[in-house]
């Protein structure tokens, strides 16, 4: 019997394999995990995907690609596939696999190498009852994954021009720049909050406390949109509403929140940053 994952994702969409081939419709396919049964020989090989199309996404953790595969299948019996290598395509490097090597035929090698600047996308295959007899995969490509390495390596070499490159370095010293460059703004928005808070509570009068509430119950809000924080803020809201107008109290909030998110994002700017020796 034959075999053709693309023929089973197509039924999955509601497609047919044609349709994928010819319009575009896969975005990204790539194998993400393969599981083989075996004894003597390989008796069955089942290939899980990580699928990207133009409406549905099948949610699967980013793996390896497969860049080549190759092996050896026996002569007797029905040609058995009886060993397997894999070799995994990652961005920045290339690494072999030994996969499985299983069979007692194992006498004729065989090797199945992708195009350059391409990776395999979707097995398909034959079986008989008993065992694996031959394997085919659709070529697919990465170039969107090739640019981004190229674009990072190319950031690397403007910030570092006389070191290798090396993302977790990079990735330091754009915390760094950027810590640099919010940590003044964050500071400089604080003091403009604590400003208008002080005006607030100034027009308040009596009500100071109840600022500070409404305040307090803001940050708690901020975190979580539980139903009774919303109703305390919208109390407070409605008391300070006697001396304060709804637009003033809106303002008041919304650059809470604002300072909120800013001390939020130096905060994990912070945990990014090289640590001191």
């Amino acid at each position: 019997s034959e075999v053709d994952d693309l023929d089973k994702i197509a039924n999955e969409l509601g497609t047919s394999k044609s349709n994928l081939l010819n319009n575009d419709i896969i975005k990204d396919i790539c194998v993400k995990q393969i599981k083989i049964w075996h004894l003597d020989f390989i008796d069955a090989i089942q290939f899980f995907y990580k699928i990207t199309t133009n409406d549905k996404t099948y949610s699967i953790d980013d793996g390896e690609y497969i860049a080549a595969i190759y092996g050896k299948y026996g002569k007797e019996s029905h040609g058995n596939i009886d060993e397997l290598n894999f070799i995994k395509y990652i961005p920045s490097k290339k690494q072999v696999k030994f996969f499985t090597h299983c069979g007692k035929y194992n006498t004729t090698p065989f090797d199945m190498s992708s195009a350059a600047g391409a990776v395999y996308a979707c097995f398909f295959g034959k079986c008989t009852d008993k065992s694996v007899t031959s394997i085919g995969m659709y070529e697919g490509k990465v170039h969107s994954i090739l640019e981004q390495q190229v674009q990072l390596q190319q950031l690397s070499g403007v910030l570092f021009p006389n070191k290798p490159y090396d993302f977790l370095v990079l990735k330091q010293e754009i915390a760094r720049l950027k810590y640099q460059d919010l940590a003044p703004q964050v500071r400089n928005e604080k003091i403009k909050f604590e400003e208008l808070t002080t005006n607030i509570k100034t027009k308040a009068a009596h009500l100071e406390k109840v600022v500070d509430l409404l305040l307090e119950t803001q940050k708690q809000a901020i975190k979580s949109n539980d139903q009774l924080i919303q109703g305390q803020l919208t109390a407070y809201k409605n008391i300070l509403e006697g001396s304060l107008t709804k637009e003033e109290l809106q303002i008041l909030l919304d650059k809470q929140t604002e300072l909120y998110q800013l001390e939020d994002h130096l905060a994990n700017l912070q945990i990014d940053l090289p640590s001191k020796s």
